[in-house]
Order: structure tokens, then sequence, then C-alpha cells
């Protein structure tokens, strides 16, 4: 059985949606991080981390339905 090279390509819809479905896994362990953490500043900390990884995630949407919607 002969292997070929295949060339594998993604576009930029394929490529925004990975990115959100990282983003959301991501969310999630900063969720469970923020429920165990005993020192407030690591609360602190994981919550901004988590507020910033949650405005990742709109922009990612927003970009991703622009692109549906073409």
């Amino acid at each position: 059985m002969k292997i070929e090279k295949r060339e594998i390509t993604l576009n930029e819809r394929d490529t925004l949606k990975d990115m959100l479905f990282f983003e959301r896994g991501l969310m999630k362990e900063y969720v469970s991080a923020i429920a165990s953490a005993e020192r407030k500043e690591t609360r602190a900390l994981l919550l901004d981390c988590l507020k910033e990884t949650a405005e990742e995630t709109f922009m990612l949407r927003d970009l991703l339905a622009g692109i549906m919607k073409n």
C-alpha cells in the first residue's frame, strides 16, 4: 500500500472554530481553578484571565458569524 502525501489546509472558518473550541475549554479550566483557589490574589488573577478569555470568545463568535453570512 502506497502512502501518499496529502496537503491539509484549514480555511478561516475552520481556524476560528478551532480557536473557539480551545477558548471555551480554557474558560472551563479557569472556572475550575477559581473554585479551588484559596488565595484571594490567585482568585483575582484567575478571574481577570477568565474575563479576557470570555472577551476573546465573544470576538471569535462575532468573526465566525460574519464569515457565515458571506
